[in-house]
């Protein structure tokens, strides 16, 4: 694979990825319905009806069994990716190159973007399930609520937008130490060494307060809707038990999915820097292989 980037990874391996995302889907269905199932639940036992709570054992024993087979299979589907594309960018550099601490740090960071896809895209899908489906239940519940929703799920998207320049730039910076650690270790000389960890801690704590910023921001818009959820749900519409936890919990699970999206997002920015540095390398690798 000469060219690598997330496309490229999702369309060659689209029958292992689609496994895990139709795993995934199901998983997040049962997850949606849990917090209306226990509202039922609630509700049911203030009349001492025990049919809710036996439906949402069920449903947490459901969610258990499919959430552990997504995760035996996941581990197996990725590991193999990894192999296949780690041998391909590594054949030619081992055939061809002198120097071959380049290849070695990108084999490195090539483990970042297929953990990005076993780890962080399916984070990033289950929030984006998430953040819809408990819109859309908050809809229906109270629309206020949903609407608010909405608002603060649109401010938090906007903190991130305008970072993303930012995020790319410290990712760069940090993707060149990384692959430049091979031939700093190899040089054997203590300034070059001491000085390459000296700058991967700057960046690091550069992209960290950047983070820093942007959940502090992101949790302000999560605060306030929060707040209103609580003052809308009990003081204003005055619903059941059942139904003001049922809100409580599609407001907990909205911000929940709005603050973790942001990660995958981030994470997204990071691996494309990175596919972006293998693919340049391996065209490098292929043009002196044929000269």
């Amino acid at each position: 694979m000469e060219h690598v980037s997330h496309s490229t990874i999702l369309r060659k391996y689209a029958g292992r990825i689609s496994i895990t995302f139709i795993i995934l889907i199901i998983e997040n269905l049962l997850l949606l319905l849990e917090a209306f199932i226990l509202g039922v639940a609630i509700n049911g036992l203030t009349v001492r009806d025990w049919d809710g709570v036996l439906l949402f054992l069920g449903l947490e024993v459901a969610i258990t069994i499919v959430g552990v087979i997504r995760r035996f299979y996941d581990t197996r589907a990725y590991g193999s990716i990894y192999r296949e594309i780690g041998n391909d960018i590594s054949v030619t550099a081992i055939e061809n190159q002198d120097d071959l601490s380049p290849a070695i740090g990108r084999a490195d960071l090539l483990q970042e973007v297929v953990d990005f896809f076993e780890n962080e895209m399916p984070m990033g899908f289950a929030s984006v399930f998430a953040i819809v489906g408990a819109l859309v239940m908050l809809f229906v519940l109270s629309p206020l609520v949903g609407l608010v929703g909405l608002g603060a799920a649109l401010g938090i998207g906007a903190i991130f937008v305008f970072s993303r320049h930012r995020i790319k730039s410290l990712n760069k910076i940090m993707n060149d130490e990384l692959e430049s650690r091979a031939r700093v270790f190899l040089d054997r000389q203590r300034e070059p060494l001491a000085a390459h960890f000296a700058n991967l801690v700057r960046q690091k704590i550069s992209l960290s307060d950047l983070e820093a910023r942007n959940f502090g921001l992101s949790y302000l818009f999560v605060i306030l809707m929060i707040a209103f959820a609580l003052y809308q749900s009990v003081a204003v519409d005055q619903t059941s038990i059942g139904n003001v936890f049922a809100i409580l919990t599609y407001t907990s699970q909205f911000a929940q999915g709005v603050l973790v999206l942001p990660m995958m997002y981030q994470q997204y920015i990071r691996t494309a820097e990175i596919t972006g540095r293998i693919s340049a390398g391996a065209e490098q690798e292929v043009e002196q292989a044929e000269k």
